[in-house]
Parts: structure tokens; C-alpha cells; sequence
């Protein structure tokens, strides 16, 4: 998450506690993609998480996907696609910024 780098064992406890927003909208500026289609660990750097999106892209699936990685930090993201079907990663932190921010949009989604 951006504020906090996670080491490997937090991001996939993070990981598996949101793996309820599976299936759900993106919300605010991103929600042009539709539903989320998954909740990944990613890697935390910018230029790192481009290159995991687009071995997620190619191989649809994340631990083929993040397996070029040699750092130790991570961050836990939100998949969707574009209108052109390409991968877009969004951070979990800024999902759930966006709904703290907006809490009746829960209401709306239930």
C-alpha cells in the first residue's frame, strides 16, 4: 500500500482478508472497469507494478505474474480491464479510501 511498504507474509494476509471485493465495481474514477476480477498481492514500486500488469496480462494469472520480481516490499492491488480488455491494477488502499470517503456507495452495492 503506498503509504506503507508490506513485506510478503502482510500483503497476503491483506490479500486474503478483501478477497470479498472479487466480482464487485471499482468505484470513483476507475469505475469505467467494471467489476474487480481479483485481489493480488502486486510488487510496491510503480514501474514494477506496470511490469507485473503486463506478465498478468500474458500469462492471467498473478504468481506467474509476479514471479520476475526480486525485490521485498509489496502491495496488495485491485484487477480490472480496460475497454480494450488490457490489465489495469489499482492499489487496495485507494479503493478503500475512495469507500471510507463515500460510505453510503456500500449501501448501493449491497
Amino acid at each position: 500500500m503506498k503509504e506503507n511498504t508490506l513485506t510478503l507474509e502482510e500483503a497476503k494476509d491483506i490479500c486474503n482478508e478483501y478477497q470479498n471485493l472479487v466480482g464487485r465495481l471499482f468505484c470513483g474514477e476507475y469505475r469505467e472497469f467494471g467489476t474487480i476480477e481479483a485481489v493480488v498481492i502486486s510488487p510496491h514500486g510503480k514501474l514494477d507494478k506496470w511490469a507485473f500488469a503486463k506478465y498478468y496480462q500474458r500469462y492471467q494469472n498473478a504468481e506467474q505474474a509476479i514471479s520476475f520480481y526480486t525485490g521485498d516490499t509489496y502491495d496488495v492491488v485491485l484487477i480490472g480491464r480496460d475497454k480494450s480488455n488490457n490489465v489495469v491494477c489499482r492499489d487496495l488502499s485507494a479503493h478503500l479510501s475512495y469507500i471510507t470517503a463515500h460510505p453510503d456507495l456500500l449501501i448501493s452495492l449491497d
